[in-house]
């Protein structure tokens, strides 16, 4: 481990699947693997999942699904942004399946072939209007109906109860096809919204799924790294770009190798925190392309060394809390980790 570093636990991973596949009565669920599985690297993702009892996958685009068939040949593979005109035969040659998303998809595909049918019931992002759903006829093709749902990371939202009474007026009308509702955080919203196959995405990889409720996922990926220089200071100093922070006589500081090009973002400047054996480090000043600066002041001496690494996503400081002091959701953290950073797996 030379530069920063995001170790994955495969086994921390494929024991939050186990844990919400319990949630179903059936043990149905899914796995959404899409932006390269939300950063954490698609092709050891998949395959440790696929060992877990994973039969099911969903990724956003057509080039993620064709990578995916790569590593999974025999999976079914549901792809978000559904098919533009003339994919038809690129989709049957894989044996990947689009999430048809509006009236204009349904149109141009053979409905013969398998699709799913993503009902919009109130997200207004992707979806055919329920009204217009309704009126559709029931086409052979037709595997899976979906729907999003808004606001259940809030479990008392009253979003959840008016989606859900809008979802199942469509699932209702498309009988003969199976039907998802739940993503992570509708998985624990109950079974009302469980129907026959939850597609669980962030939660896998350790982000929490509720905001009223303390983490039910363990945490999976670590970033680190390393320590470029160590310097104790002789006097008092300004420290980075624009001079926005000030380190006293005496402090020990380090430069540390990750900044926002790895994804580490220039949002955390003076407001983030790494851990070191167990102590809380930190940052001082501007975050950098790749570099920031930390007080190590309150390490023991013998620690504060050249081979030091610098823990920055942790158990100590899962990804929500980073993402928070950052003004932003893990999500955007794992996915916006650049190729910098190195992906480690282990299996425990």
């Amino acid at each position: 481990m030379n530069g920063p570093t995001l170790e994955i636990s495969l086994g921390a991973l494929t024991r939050n699947y186990s844990l919400l596949a319990s949630k179903h009565a059936k043990g149905s669920c899914a796995a959404v693997v899409k932006a390269n599985a939300y950063g954490l690297g698609v092709a050891e993702v998949s395959k440790a999942l696929h060992a877990a009892g994973c039969r099911e996958f969903f990724v956003a685009t057509l080039d993620e699904a064709l990578e995916l068939r790569a590593i999974l040949p025999d999976v079914p593979i549901y792809v978000f942004h559904g098919a533009r005109k003339g994919e038809g035969k690129e989709f049957a040659s894989q044996n990947l399946i689009p999430i048809l998303n509006s009236l204009e998809q349904l149109e141009h595909w053979n409905k013969k072939q398998p699709f799913a049918l993503h009902i919009d019931s109130g997200m207004t992002r992707l979806g055919v209007d329920v009204e217009e759903a309704l009126k559709l006829e029931t086409f052979p093709g037709l595997e899976l109906v979906i729907s999003h749902l808004a606001s259940a990371n809030k479990q008392d939202h009253p979003m959840n109860a008016q989606q859900l009474q809008v979802f199942r007026k469509a699932r209702a009308h498309f009988k003969a096809a199976a039907a998802s509702f739940a993503n992570s955080s509708g998985v624990f919203l109950g079974p009302d919204y469980h129907f026959d196959l939850l597609r669980p995405g962030c939660s896998l990889y350790g982000i929490s799924p509720t905001s009223a409720h303390a983490n039910p996922m363990e945490h999976v990926a670590t970033l680190s790294a390393p320590v470029l220089q160590i310097r104790t200071l002789t006097r008092d100093h300004t420290v980075s770009y624009g001079a926005l922070a000030t380190a006293k006589k005496g402090s020990t500081l380090a430069t540390v190798e990750v900044g926002y090009a790895d994804g580490f973002q220039r949002h955390l400047t003076s407001k983030a925190f790494g851990y070191a054996h167990g102590v809380k480090l930190p940052v001082l000043g501007r975050v950098t392309m790749d570099m920031v600066i930390m007080d190590i002041s309150a390490l023991p001496p013998q620690h504060r060394t050249i081979d030091l690494r610098v823990n920055f996503i942790c158990k100590e400081q899962p990804v929500d809390v980073l993402a928070k002091a950052a003004g932003t959701i893990g999500y955007e953290i794992f996915t916006g980790m650049g190729r910098r950073v190195a992906r480690t797996y282990r299996q425990g």
